[in-house]
Order: C-alpha cells, then structure tokens, then sequence
C-alpha cells in the first residue's frame, strides 16, 4: 500500500513541474534500479528515491534544496517498488 505525506508543501513538491522533469531525466540516466545492480540483479527503476528524506526539512527553502539539489548522485536513487517501499521503511517514513 502507498501512502503519502500529508505534508502539504512536500506534495506540492513533488507534484511540480521541476520535479517530474528532474525526476525523468534521472531515471532516464538511471534506468535500473540501483540497490538491485549493486546486488547483482537487473530490475527496471520506477521511482526516484531522495535519500535524504525531504520531509526532514524544517524550512520550506530546506524542503526546496532537498527535493531539487542533486550532488554527485548522493541524494537520489533510482529504484524498483520493493526498494523504494524497502527504502522507506528503513527511513520510518510516512511516505511509500
């Protein structure tokens, strides 16, 4: 089951237009998922995962930096749904 936060400003966030057009491009760059290849299996990546969790953001300009700051390939991750759901709930996030 996936759920949302109810974070207002992180859905708006992720419901932007920069964030889906990052969020192609990475998975365009990134079309496997990146926990399954470091194991040695090939699954397709569906989602972009922030490592940092945005909603840890106390500041909607933190939220912003998060969300949209991509270093070195440290904040995102492109994942299968197991993962992602994986992901998550090693985080105890209230999203996926």
């Amino acid at each position: 089951m996936v759920t949302m936060s109810r974070n207002k400003d992180y859905q708006r966030l992720l419901n932007s237009k920069r964030w889906k057009m990052l969020r192609q491009e990475y998975l365009r760059a990134h079309p496997l998922c990146e926990r399954c290849r470091a194991e040695g299996y090939v699954r397709s990546a569906i989602d972009v995962h922030h490592v940092i969790p945005v909603e840890s953001a106390h500041t909607i300009q933190e939220m912003e930096a998060l969300c949209f700051n991509e270093v070195a390939g440290q904040r995102l991750e492109a994942l299968c749904i197991p993962c992602h759901i994986k992901a998550h709930a090693e985080q105890r996030s209230h999203s996926k």
